[in-house]
């Protein structure tokens, strides 16, 4: 298992700016694709036509978004087109807490592309 330790140690002089700090956190990650945030069950629109009784959607994955934790999910969510559905653990200066559109295309592995922004969103999958 790999773990990530960062650590800044005070400088002689003691100024703001090299203050002491040590963090340390598991973190597998993989660049994030369609595939690998599709969910592996999911509602159609056409799925209300049917009988049987419906299976509950998986969950969505977890995920970091331009440096911020959340959870990140490809698919129909009872509609009639895919879309992406991001909740973040704290709000992304451009999308919010919370963000769902049709509108993306993960132009090259953990690179995220939403219309109506100019710029592209790093995003990566977290394996736990």
């Amino acid at each position: 298992m790999f773990q990530l330790y960062l650590v800044h140690i005070a400088n002689v002089d003691n100024t703001a700016e090299h203050d002491l700090f040590m963090a340390s956190e598991t973190n597998f990650t993989i660049p994030a694709t369609e595939e690998n945030l599709t969910l592996e069950v999911d509602r159609h629109m056409m799925d209300t036509q049917s009988t049987e009784p419906l299976p509950e959607p998986s969950p969505p994955h977890s995920v970091i978004v331009d440096g911020i934790r959340g959870e990140a999910a490809i698919g129909y969510f009872g509609t009639w087109s895919p879309r992406i559905s991001i909740v973040l653990e704290e709000k992304h200066p451009e999308l919010g807490g919370e963000f769902t559109t049709k509108y993306y295309e993960i132009t090259e592995p953990g690179v995220l592309m939403i219309r109506g922004f100019k710029q592209t969103f790093q995003i990566v999958k977290t394996l736990e």
